[in-house]
């Protein structure tokens, strides 16, 4: 591909896709987004900044505020949610936990038609958990009930037909470590989950 083609943006049609395949993002409220899918004069003294720390070395994260994705959705019509990935919505006693509480907040600014793509929790979709530094089996992996109760139904309390899908990720693993190939996954994801129907939800991802 030329250099030329590759920056031209009239070069990317993508009016003639078909209906049901939708392009959106993974993740969002992105301050480096500004001036391209959000209006920077909508979010004056509004940036939060976050502290993050990766392999010992500390940064700042800047973000919009939640309702950002209203501007979002004037772009695209679908968005993926990965922090869900890190936490419950229900914690072991059903209270709400702080993502339950943020979909609650990103669910204010929807419309109907806008729809949102949910990573399932690592405890319950992945076989190992790094803990102190050390991966261990988790003994939730792929619990029905764990899932049903402390993150489907949630879900759906919270955000309804806005749920377009769920990705079941796989966790990384080292090379040597054979213990869970994709198809290994997707066959207890067949058993544990869809061949029992559980919930009333008709697409569900599994990302490898």
């Amino acid at each position: 591909m030329s250099a030329s083609y590759s920056l031209n943006p009239d070069k990317f049609l993508f009016r003639d896709l078909h209906p049901s395949i939708l392009i959106g993002m993974a993740s969002d409220r992105y301050v480096g987004w500004i001036g391209q899918i959000y209006s920077g004069d909508r979010y004056t003294n509004r940036i939060t900044e976050r502290k993050h720390t990766v392999g010992g070395k500390s940064f700042t994260e800047k973000v919009l505020p939640v309702d950002s994705i209203q501007e979002y959705f004037e772009h695209f019509p679908v968005l993926e949610i990965d922090y869900t990935f890190y936490r419950l919505l229900l914690d072991n006693h059903g209270r709400p936990t702080q993502n339950y509480l943020v979909l609650t907040e990103y669910k204010r600014y929807m419309k109907d038609k806008d729809l949102v793509i949910l990573k399932v929790p690592q405890v319950i979709c992945a076989r190992k958990l790094r803990r102190s530094g050390t991966l261990v089996e988790n003994g939730d992996y792929l619990n029905p009930g764990v899932f049903t109760k402390q993150f489907y139904e949630p879900a759906i309390e919270i955000l309804g037909s806005n749920i377009g899908g769920l990705i079941f990720e796989q966790e990384y693993h080292p090379k040597n470590d054979a213990c869970c190939s994709g198809s290994d996954q997707a066959n207890h994801l067949n058993r544990r989950f869809i061949s029992r129907k559980i919930g009333a939800m008709g697409d569900l991802g599994l990302q490898i």
